[in-house]
């Protein structure tokens, strides 16, 4: 019975639209998973009351290496894990793990056996399972005190840690989910009014969770438990998205995100950035097609994987930019990124990979920004089934959904001027592209005269040609260096091919550190072994 009752420790409530932060949120970038996680644990290093998480994975070896963004200053490496047994010696703060419990992903039950075998007692750290197959819990969230809330961009998994250098190989980053491709990922601090709906939009997930396998209806009546509605604040909202059932006042079907994306992407003018894991949602490739039609001076920047994670997903994004004329559009540039570096082992040698995007940001007009964990995909924008060409796969899978949670600056609100509205989207994408592009952030209004879309062709084409030459003998490493980590964007589908289609040739001075055989290329391999 009392899971069933929302849990009286939850700070806040949940407004009725579920997009609930008031005026004076304070929004903090965390570029790379060297910085979150660094910002991460010294926020729960001081937790007095209350650590809540939710995690699509948890591995109990997981580390945060030390050090952030420069290596000079390295500071202990951390085991996630050890930081939350540390405080469970003490009746407080109380601990709180969310993650996925059903059959085809179960992260929570290794992690509660591991922190069992360490003689953790369960009420100290409780680890509650999300089973709502074939639903996922893909909210990366981190909540303490009521006081500070991250949106985490990636799992807790040794794989996807990252510092800004982005080196190709790294042995802090192991083989087995990515391929050891170096990453690049945005997570976001919080402070303020968002926070207390961070943590009502968690109770909720925590009791359905609680729940177990209910009926329909008495997931219904287990939501209907709405509080009392907010005032929402135009300028900085929390967008969740659920399975039906799991959020008070969210109806069935409604798909929160999906409706501020199209209304954001409707309302675009100069230039739209794109920068996501994935992009396959069949109606957001087509509103920015028809942004394109509707706007003459609008231009599009989108940065996408290669290779992403999810094996099917190159073929079905490549097909949704094709099916709407969007690779070759004038005013649209598509972009991959890629990592070069000198081989320190080996002198005269180039070693380059791909550089894997996990990040899902949106920013529209430099007064808008959407980031949070909703890919642009099917199961994050309320249809798993939409993504799939076949009868059998669209009925499979319809209406497959994720639990998501993003957090959206509006500029366009009523309050202060525009330009102080808007000057967390400025410097969001102003700190991308500077990492990016390789041109430092004062430099970028200068660097930018003519377009943006201009300034990342630019140095996509420089790249190509300081690359193009480096199999040959006798050019040194120096002189092969990429401006940032831009390349054009291909279609094909191994790296060394992608490469060849802009006369990058791989050679003995040049060589590819991710090179993924047939089965990695066509099967997810990686993916399909963490399941299991």
């Amino acid at each position: 019975m009392a899971d069933a009752m929302l849990d009286s420790n939850a700070l806040g409530v949940l407004p009725r639209d579920l997009a609930g932060a008031r005026t004076g949120t304070d929004v903090r970038w965390l570029i790379d998973n060297a910085e979150a996680y660094d910002r991460v644990l010294e926020s729960i290093a001081g937790a007095r009351h209350s650590i809540r998480i939710a995690q699509l994975a948890f591995d109990f070896d997981c580390i945060a290496y030390g050090g952030g963004a420069d290596e000079r200053e390295r500071s202990d490496d951390v085991v996630i894990a050890e930081t939350l047994i540390a405080h469970a010696e003490h009746e407080e703060p109380r601990i709180q793990i969310l993650l996925n419990a059903t059959w085809l992903l179960n992260t929570a039950r290794p992690l509660r056996r591991a922190f069992a075998k360490r003689g953790v007692p369960a009420h100290r750290i409780q680890v509650r399972g999300f089973d709502r197959f074939p639903h996922f819990m893909h909210a990366k969230l981190v909540l303490v005190d009521g006081r500070d809330a991250f949106l985490l961009g990636s799992p807790f998994v040794n794989s996807y840690w990252d510092n800004p250098h982005h080196t190709p190989f790294d042995e802090r980053r192991p083989l087995r989910e990515l391929g050891g491709r170096p990453l690049h990922d945005l997570s976001v601090h919080l402070r303020g009014p968002a926070v207390g709906d961070l943590e009502a939009m968690y109770a909720s997930v925590w009791n359905a969770a609680g729940a177990g396998r209910t009926t329909r209806r008495q997931r219904r009546a287990l939501a209907a438990a709405r509080p009392a509605v907010r005032e929402p604040d135009a300028r900085t909202r929390v967008v969740c998205d659920a399975p039906d059932g799991v959020l008070p006042g969210l109806a069935d079907g409604s798909m929160m995100m999906l409706g501020e994306l199209l209304a954001a992407i409707a309302r675009a003018r100069s230039t739209i950035y794109i920068e996501h894991q994935y992009l396959t949602s069949r109606p957001i490739v087509a509103a920015l097609a028809a942004a394109l039609r509707r706007e003459p001076a609008l231009e599009i920047v989108i940065v996408l994987n290669q290779n992403p994670d999810l094996t099917a997903y190159r073929g079905w994004q490549n097909a949704r930019l094709r099916e709407h004329g969007l690779l070759g559009h004038p005013r649209v540039g598509v972009f991959s990124l890629w990592a070069v570096d000198e081989d320190p082992a080996r002198a005269g040698v180039t070693r380059i990979t791909q550089l894997f995007i996990h990040s899902k940001i949106v920013v529209i007009d430099d007064e808008w920004a959407a980031v949070g964990t909703s890919n642009l995909d099917g199961v994050s924008m309320g249809d798993y089934g939409d993504d799939f060409a076949s009868a059998i796969g669209r009925r499979i899978f319809r209406g497959v959904r994720n639990v998501e949670v993003n957090v959206v600056i509006d500029a366009r609100g009523e309050g202060a001027p525009i330009a102080d509205r808007a000057e967390p989207v400025v410097e969001l994408r102003e700190r991308l592209w500077e990492e990016h592009l390789g041109v430092d952030r004062a430099l970028l209004p200068m660097f930018t005269i003519g377009g943006g879309l201009a300034a990342w062709r630019r140095v996509a084409r420089e790249n190509v040609r300081m690359l193009s030459g480096a199999g040959a003998a006798g050019s040194s490493p120096a002189a092969r260096r990429a401006g940032g980590h831009v390349l054009p964007y291909s279609e094909c589908g191994h790296p060394c091919d992608q490469l060849e289609e802009h006369e990058i040739l791989l050679g003995d001075e040049l060589v590819l550190c991710y090179d993924p055989g047939w089965l990695e290329v066509h099967a997810a391999v990686h993916w399909i072994r963490n399941i299991f």
